[in-house]
């Protein structure tokens, strides 16, 4: 069944491989793995956004504001615990594993994820366990409806990690599409059958502690589906090599991409997780919706990050360093022009798209309008951040990100008790503007590439 919905996604997206085909690098071999990671994964992330929004709405109708608050605010806390859990391995598998791939180091390729897995394991259990017993003992400190919600998401936390490495072991392989289907399509599925499910037989009886008990369910079964697809579509290479570890290179190289993951944890979550102990889950609710209306401006430079960054670490190991300029600099135009009219749909259109959720959302629409344009900046940068990790030069990309969360942290603190959402939006607008900024700047100094959107040219 999964490789029957594999190949409908690789026919669905003929159309848009034809034109991406025509702006990217010339180079036969190349251009055709690209296009086709790029469209599949466009067809698949499109098919998500609608498949996400339906969940929200499913959501919003069923627990209203406050309950949806209380399920947003469980998964806050677990997207919180998993940045440190996960070790900064997550980038540093796609990375090692594509050089391994292009050098043929079987042994190393094998070794390394081995090595990750279990690290991820034994971290993400004991990280549960302890964080468990502090917010059972501190429950009352938490605007919540159950602490179970926080207690089941905690167990989502070793599954969700372990499904997150296995995504970058079998892109970095080379099966970027079906390395997204389980969790971008099959989670939201489940989820969405169990809620309708739910609804009809208990109707307004679901609560938050009963969805996240859905999330969890789903992602374990996400987990065992892309387990085994691994396993059918490992090299045969690889599957037969005796594992190789180098270990300290591999804890020094994820040591800088955990604390660069840390202070995006910090710019992601902060709004979020300072409006719940400083105004209340109602709060939380409308702005976590506001937020997923604001993150459609992340679907281009989404679908171009998971696609390029194999390609962007082989080709930095191959040398190829005129290809890789090319290949980044017109996909950063592709995805600023592509982003701009959704920029412009959702700031028009902004109250429409929040009464689908329901008449207390609509209050959102300030807040959507400052989080587009902090995203829009975002989207004309390209893969700023992406590049500086994939090509060995992560410490600068921590630098940027680290100075954007300190001023993160700050603004939110000094703002959102002003003006409550509208200020949490402020500051992280902000905040991501500063680290773009940044960004560019290293990457032209480092890499001598010019990532300016409106330039045409490609610096020496």
């Amino acid at each position: 069944m999964f490789q029957s919905f594999s190949s409908w996604i690789s026919r669905v997206c003929a159309t848009t491989n034809k034109l991406v085909v025509r702006n990217l690098p010339q180079s036969d071999r190349l251009q055709k793995v690209l296009a086709k990671a790029i469209a599949g994964t466009f067809s698949i992330r499109l098919l998500n956004i609608g498949l996400a929004y339906l969940v929200s709405l499913l959501l919003a109708r069923i627990l209203g504001a406050d309950g949806y608050g209380s399920y947003i605010y469980g998964l806050s806390v677990v997207g919180f615990l998993q940045i440190p859990t996960m070790l900064g391995t997550n980038s540093l598998v796609t990375r090692e594993v594509a050089v391994y791939k292009t050098q043929e180091q079987w042994g190393l390729a094998k070794g390394i994820t081995r090595w990750v897995k279990l690290n991820i394991i034994v971290v993400s259990l004991l990280t549960t366990a302890i964080s468990g017993v502090i917010f059972w003992l501190y429950q009352d400190s938490f605007q919540i409806d159950s602490i179970y919600v926080i207690l089941l998401g905690l167990l989502v936390l070793p599954i969700s990690n372990l499904l997150k490495i296995s995504e970058s072991q079998l892109g970095a392989l080379g099966h970027i599409v079906k390395s997204q289907l389980p969790e971008v399509i099959i989670r939201p599925l489940i989820m969405i059958s169990a809620l309708v499910g739910s609804y009809f037989f208990w109707q307004d009886r679901v609560g938050s502690t009963a969805v996240m008990g859905y999330y969890l369910v789903a992602t374990t079964v996400c987990l065992l589906i892309i387990s085994w697809t691994i396993y059918r579509l490992t090299p045969i290479a690889i599957a037969k090599s005796k594992p190789e570890y180098k270990r300290r290179f591999w804890f020094y190289e994820a040591l800088p991409m955990l604390l660069i993951d840390s202070m995006y944890l910090i710019n992601n979550q902060t709004d979020t997780l300072m409006l719940g102990v400083l105004t209340d889950s109602a709060s939380v609710g409308i702005y976590s919706i506001t937020n997923r209306g604001a993150n459609l401006m992340n679907f281009i430079l989404s679908v171009f990050n998971v696609s390029l960054a194999p390609t962007i670490a082989s080709l930095h190991a191959a040398g190829e360093k005129q290809k890789l300029q090319q290949l980044v600099k017109k996909s950063a135009n592709l995805v600023f022009l592509s982003s701009v009219p959704i920029a412009l749909g959702l700031i028009i259109f902004g109250s429409w798209f929040l009464g689908i959720f329901g008449a207390e959302f609509v209050k959102g629409h300030t807040v959507l309008t400052i989080l587009c344009l902090g995203k829009l900046v975002n989207a004309s940068t390209g893969a700023v951040a992406l590049l500086l990790n994939m090509t060995g030069y992560q410490k600068y990309t921590f630098i940027g990100v680290a100075i954007s969360a300190v001023i993160n942290v700050f603004l939110n603190a000094l703002l959102i008790p002003q003006w409550g959402v509208e200020g949490a939006a402020t500051a992280t607008a902000l905040s991501t503007i500063i680290w773009n900024i940044l960004l560019v700047i290293f990457v032209r100094q480092r890499l001598g590439i010019n990532m300016n959107p409106f330039s045409k040219t490609i610096a020496n």
